[in-house]
């Protein structure tokens, strides 16, 4: 993938532009946040026993606001293709980069490449479908390697990482694992962060019903 395969919009003429490493520059600053969103309404396929296509629609949009959100001060990042998140983020106030790839690990891998042949020294990738991220800021350590595991210790929910060297990602089942093991390959310091709420992800029924326990919990604290 070339630089000229990186495209980035901005407010307000909601225009896709291709941009080279001088513009990544100065657009953000080295250490970025990158949030990958295939699709709004055509996510969470296995909720659908329990909620609406429109329900289902906000729940995930509402969970990329809150990471979004999330990244603070940190320039964030859509990967999309989907024109709807397009739109969303740039009302955000987001740039976004062309989702150019088949699969999720094949969508990161050529974002960051570009990110890292472009001058960008850390990436903090975060799903965009984590409904209690609150700071993803915290878990940037420079040139270190940062990994939160979702709630079983399979799954990669955020990696902050510097872009020293090409990192190979493998999203899917026991990534967790498999992307310690290329840290280690590549002899980064590494750091397991155990966070509760950015460990939290829904992708079954089952899952929902856990998210609206700790959410009535948290707002059964907030009121006692």
């Amino acid at each position: 993938m070339t630089d000229q395969m990186l495209k980035y919009s901005f407010m307000p003429t909601l225009k896709i532009m291709s941009i080279n490493r001088i513009d990544i520059q100065e657009l953000s600053a080295p250490h970025v946040i990158l949030i990958p969103v295939r699709s709004f309404s055509d996510s969470k396929s296995r909720l659908t026993s329990i909620l609406s296509p429109k329900q289902r629609t906000d729940f995930i949009m509402k969970c990329t606001r809150g990471v979004i959100l999330a990244a603070g001060t940190i320039p964030a990042l859509i990967v999309t293709s989907d024109p709807e998140v397009h739109d969303f983020a740039i009302g955000l106030g987001c740039s976004v980069i062309e989702d150019n790839g088949i699969g999720l690990n094949e969508v990161v891998q050529n974002a960051f490449e570009s990110l890292r042949l472009s001058g960008i020294q850390h990436v903090t990738i975060a799903h965009g479908d984590l409904p209690l991220a609150r700071d993803l800021t915290r878990v940037f350590r420079r040139d270190e390697f940062t990994i939160v595991p979702d709630r079983k210790h399979d799954g990669t929910n955020v990696m902050s990482l510097p872009t020293l060297e090409s990192f190979h990602f493998f999203y899917g089942p026991m990534s967790f694992n498999l992307h310690v093991k290329e840290a280690e390959r590549l002899n980064l310091r590494i750091n397991v962060c155990e966070d509760p709420k950015l460990a939290m992800d829904v992708d079954t029924p089952e899952d929902f019903q856990d998210l609206l326990a700790v959410q009535r919990l948290g707002h059964s604290d907030s009121t006692s």
